[in-house]
């Protein structure tokens, strides 16, 4: 703009030189043409007047001397004195305009040019009171002659112009770009600009106002969408016709290894994981999948999101469901496992009373073990119908449970099994009230009595305290048992895991004790941790949510 600025007014400046240069010759040409009219009107005036007055006009006028040409035309147009040619050699006149003027109106003017010569003659011709003519002449150079005497002079004045234009349109064009160049497109209508500008300023203003609403419209959007996407525990991908991408959220990126990659959007998925489940989902442009990452199995969506528009893939963790199903199938298998070998056990020993091979001293033996293994069969069969009901989340209604006399309950209904392994159970502690299923809490606390019973060394002690930490219930058991290896710690909550299996027969646990009590915390939002070393006891602990005041 600036250039266009600077040439406007250089173009401008010595148009309007050439155009004074131009006006300036035509007011000379006009004026001069004036000038010499004037003239050759008072000089024929002067010299009507004393021609008037003689008898011989012509002879009068041989006497006299004249700078301008002076023509005496008769009456018939016959040329009777002309200053500078020989009025005999002269054609006659009566055709002329100006003496045909002259003889009508009693004066007349006639121009006629010469192309040759550059010149143009004026005449003025008077009629005097004979009849006469009297007519005077006068040369005016032309427009294209009074040029060539001032064309050197008129091209110098366009180049001083221009010259002039040149130096004084650089600082114009400044003080005229200046307003505009600082005007401030934030806020127009504050910048101090042309009057004839301030309608595009409030314009701008408006425009300014509209556009910074809708990009806080879509800033909210953006920052909506965001948070939507980094709250989603499933990955999101979304991605271009050609694969590149276009939104990815961070689940996502830990799914697919890339969170410290910087921003991937624009890449396309192949540079960031290879997988071929991914590969072959983008082949296909639909489809689903599973992928293994982190130690978690995810199930790969692949769809589209419309015509030419990409794809959108979604990425959910299905770790827990392909656990479960696992935890079923070897649910299942221990399920049928432990009831085949008291089954077993009861068939043999039944078949024998019942083909008489047996010792009828030996009856007596074979009906108890029967028995044994049928009280064990049925308490499996209860700890599974159990564990189902804790599975579908079935519990009782919740009342205001005191930890501490639930758990002198339990050791009192176990003191016969504690006196028969000769074990002490100390109770010791503080009131502390669980509002929770009290069939359930008490199967949670005998469970783990009866395990620290169980499993403990002859002469050995158990230890219950209840109390309240942080205005949280806590109960802890501590025996002085055989204690649990290191790499079975993380295991014993399961289903049907026994750390001694030979040990677990001969005491006759199921295998289902600890995983009831680990559901039965769950359901009660407590917090269960283990601490053990073998051949130095055990110690649980049970940490139960923050109570209302009302429990």
């Amino acid at each position: 703009m600036r250039k266009k600025v600077f040439w406007s007014l250089v173009g401008f400046s010595v148009a309007i030189s050439l155009l004074l240069c131009v006006l300036f010759t035509g007011g000379m040409y006009v004026f001069l043409n004036q000038q010499l009219r004037d003239e050759l009107a008072q000089e024929s005036q002067s010299l009507a007047s004393l021609a008037n007055a003689q008898p011989d006009q012509a002879a009068f006028l041989r006497s006299g001397v004249y700078v301008e040409r002076v023509t005496l035309i008769g009456v018939d147009g016959t040329v009777l004195y002309d200053s500078q040619v020989d009025a005999a050699q002269m054609e006659n006149h009566a055709d002329r305009s100006e003496f045909i003027d002259a003889v009508k109106n009693g004066s007349g003017w006639a121009s006629r040019s010469s192309a040759t010569l550059g010149e143009t003659s004026v005449y003025y011709a008077r009629r005097l009171q004979n009849g006469e003519v009297l007519r005077v002449a006068g040369t005016q150079k032309n427009v294209l002659a009074m040029l060539q005497g001032i064309i050197g002079w008129l091209l110098l004045g366009l180049v001083v112009s221009a010259v002039l234009a040149f130096q004084l349109a650089r600082p114009l064009t400044k003080a005229l770009i200046r307003p505009l160049n600082t005007v401030n497109l934030d806020a127009p209508l504050q910048s101090d600009i042309y009057e004839e500008l301030a309608p595009m300023m409030r314009r701008m203003d408006a425009q300014n106002r509209r556009i910074n609403s809708q990009m806080n419209r879509l800033q909210r959007q953006q920052a909506e969408l965001n948070a939507i996407l980094s709250g989603l525990r499933e990955g999101l991908v979304v991605l271009d016709e050609h694969h590149h991408i276009l939104a990815v959220n961070p689940a996502a990126r830990r799914i697919l290894g890339a969170e410290g990659e910087g921003d991937l959007v624009g890449k396309t998925l192949p540079e960031i994981n290879r997988h071929e489940t991914l590969m072959r989902l983008l082949r296909e442009n639909d489809g689903v999948g599973e992928l293994c990452a982190n130690g978690r199995v995810y199930r790969i969506s692949v769809s589209l999101a419309g015509e030419d528009l990409g794809l959108v893939m979604l990425m959910q963790d299905v770790t827990d469901e392909r656990m479960a199903e696992q935890n079923r199938r070897q649910f299942s298998a221990n399920v049928s496992h432990e009831l085949r070998t008291p089954l077993t056990t009861i068939s043999g020993y039944a078949e024998l009373l019942a083909t008489g091979l047996a010792k009828p001293e030996d009856t007596a033996e074979l009906a108890g073990k029967i028995h044994h293994e049928s009280k064990r069969m049925l308490s499996l069969i209860e700890d599974i119908i159990r564990l189902s009901k804790l599975d579908e989340g079935a519990v009782g209604e919740k009342q205001p449970i005191d930890l501490l006399l639930l758990s002198q309950s339990c050791v009192s209904k176990l003191s016969d099994a504690a006196q028969k392994q000769h074990v002490t159970v100390t109770v010791k502690g503080e009131s502390a009230v669980v509002l929770g299923d009290r069939t359930l809490l008490e199967e949670m606390l005998a469970n783990l009595i009866d395990n620290a019973i169980k499993y403990n060394k002859p002469n050995g002690s158990v230890l219950l305290t209840v109390g309240m930490e942080n205005r949280r219930p806590r109960f802890t058991i501590k025996d002085t048992g055989v204690g649990i290896p290191e790499e079975h710690q993380p295991h014993v909550f399961e289903r049907f895991y026994r750390v001694d299996k030979s040990r677990s027969k001969d005491t006759g646990g199921t295998g289902l004790g600890l995983s009831i009590v680990k559901h039965g915390a769950q359901l009660h939002g407590a917090e269960i941790s283990l601490e053990s070393k073998p051949d130095h006891g055990t110690t649980i602990t049970l940490l139960f949510p923050e109570q209302k005041e009302n429990a």
